[in-house]
């Protein structure tokens, strides 16, 4: 790198007024801790400013500030008029060349800094640099260079982070490293909650801990990739897995740390796969559809819990060794299928998808039992709704028993309190009963029992309170350890067995009922025969 006394062939001291200057664009130098800033403005309006800073002309009345940016702030702090400076003739390119020397002199220069420094030198036309040379000249390895100059692609919301020391210089290498996409879930990735004397505070894990997470979650391993990682007519835009520069085990410089060949683009490595299912689907169009989920819909790939993965092992001779498991077992409807989604999408594997195989459905129900358990089911549907109803009886018999010692203004207001207060599955259920239509209206249901009640009598209002104390009871719900409607009905001298028997007698008749029907029909039918 050429120092600024190289090129300086044309230059002059002076003092210029400060209006006339202008910061650089292309300044490295991006934090400026305030605190030595008001320190630096106290000094110059003590003793004034001691080194100039280097200018370079842009028109008449203009200078850009190459090197002393930090000077100039200062002097505008302590409100100087004019300062010293050197004035010198530079081209883009040597102006450049000077703040990377002079940033690189920079005992607390920002890694970042540095970065936009060596970028800006790789960017410059003329001289050439590349990561050899400018490596060689700062005294520092390839690897540390390029992993500077990544740094620059950190973005924005990352970049200005690690600017503010939120991260550290290990934490934005392993982030710069990434797709733009991925880069704001490996920073959030970063942190960890974690409860403090102040609260639960977000801590910064450590590097090595970042990095197995990168690896797990965001790298994908080529390895495990079902297409062919040198097929240049995959997916005609992108090269092949082998020449691709965003390979991690293409760029060992940058990705040193990284044990495994993987793909840092997402996106690239989904487009291959897609483009891999669907050349597979195209040559083998008799291939079974598979899922990784396990219920999924008719038409969709088949979910997990209709098929069995298969991986065929041999039996060992005479018979020796453990007994093979069902899935290691060959069997007649044996399938090739192809995985659509999840982690292994694009994978041939070998499935059973017939739940009438014993070999690998074994414990799949037969007809005869799930009609049994079917029919069991609506017997305990059956024993439920008989259950209920002998309840509902149990309380409307109750309720003609309740006597009406209060006066109709007080249990009014102990109506209207106590509907105001119901549950949200109690209301239907009250509303229903009192043949009060909820739908129809865009009052609340409450509002349009209340005004229902207030038409009733004294006994009406009665019954309703004990109604309403019953309601759970009656539809068995709440604590089942201690039967509330049962005990009323002690009290009340209420028969429970004998209103349980009728209700039995009324289902009976009911089912008699339905049947009846389906005896005349099947009769007419014998008859015709």
């Amino acid at each position: 790198m050429p120092n600024t006394q190289g090129v300086t062939n044309n230059h002059e001291y002076r003092n210029i007024p400060i209006a006339t200057l202008v910061e650089s664009p292309t300044n490295p130098r991006k934090r400026f801790d305030e605190r030595t800033l008001g320190e630096l403005a106290a000094s110059f309006k003590t003793q004034g400013v001691l080194e100039p800073l280097l200018v370079r002309p842009l028109e008449e009345t203009k200078y850009e500030v190459v090197i002393g940016a930090r000077r100039l702030k200062a002097a505008r702090l302590a409100e100087l008029e004019s300062v010293p400076v050197r004035v010198v003739t530079l081209t883009d390119a040597e102006a450049i060349e000077a703040q990377v020397v002079e940033n690189l002199q920079r005992e607390d220069i920002h890694p970042l800094e540095e970065s936009l420094g060596f970028k800006a030198l790789m960017q410059l036309g003329e001289p050439t640099y590349t990561i050899a040379s400018i490596a060689a000249r700062a005294g520092k390895s390839e690897a540390y260079v390029q992993g500077r100059i990544k740094l620059a692609d950190l973005i924005p919301s990352v970049a200005e982070a690690f600017l503010k020391d939120t991260i550290a210089i290990g934490h934005a290498l392993l982030i710069a490293k990434l797709p733009d996409s991925q880069q704001q879930e490996a920073f959030n990735a970063a942190f960890r909650g974690m409860w403090t004397s102040a609260g639960n505070q977000q801590v910064l894990i450590p590097v090595r801990e970042l990095a197995a997470w990168i690896e797990s979650n965001i790298l994908l391993q080529l390895a495990s990739a079902p297409f062919d990682k040198q097929d240049e007519t995959l997916v005609p835009a992108v090269c092949s897995c082998g020449n691709c520069p965003k390979r991690t085990g293409f760029n060992k410089l940058l990705f040193a740390d990284v044990r495994k060949d993987s793909c840092t683009d997402p996106q690239c490595f989904r487009t291959k796969i897609d483009a891999h299912v669907a050349k597979t689907l195209e040559a083998k169009p008799q291939l079974v559809q598979i899922s990784s989920a396990w219920n999924t819909r008719e038409a969709a790939p088949l979910g997990r819990s209709r098929y069995v993965e298969l991986e065929i092992k041999k039996p060992k001779p005479n018979g020796t060794g453990a007994k093979l498991a069902s899935h290691h077992k060959p069997c007649d409807k044996m399938t090739e299928a192809v995985v659509m989604d999840g982690g292994r999408r694009g994978e041939l594997v070998k499935i059973c998808a017939d739940l009438s195989c014993r070999v690998h459905h074994p414990d799949t129900p037969s007809p005869e039992q799930v009609a049994k358990e079917r029919a069991d089911e609506r017997k305990r549907i059956e024993k439920n709704k008989l259950a209920i109803t002998t309840r509902h009886y149990v309380l409307a018999k109750m309720l003609e028993r309740v006597s009406a010692p209060l006066k109709k203004t007080d249990l009014l207001t102990l109506a209207q309190y106590t509907i105001a207060n119901l549950s949200y599955n109690q209301v239907p259920a009250l509303a229903k009963r009192h043949k009060v239509d909820t739908a129809k209206t865009t009052k609340l249901p409450q509002e349009v029992l209340t005004k229902k009640v207030s038409t009733y009598d004294e006994a009406a209002l009665s019954r309703l309170l004990v109604e309403i104390s019953l309601l759970d009871s009656a539809y068995q719900r709440g604590n089942v350890s201690q039967d509330l409607l049962l005990d009323a009905a002690k009290r009340y001298r209420v028969d429970v067995e004998k209103i349980e028997k009728a209700v039995a007698a009324e289902f009976a008749a009911k089912r008699a009922k339905k049947t009846q029907p389906k005896v005349r029909t099947q009769k007419k039918t014998a008859a015709s025969g």
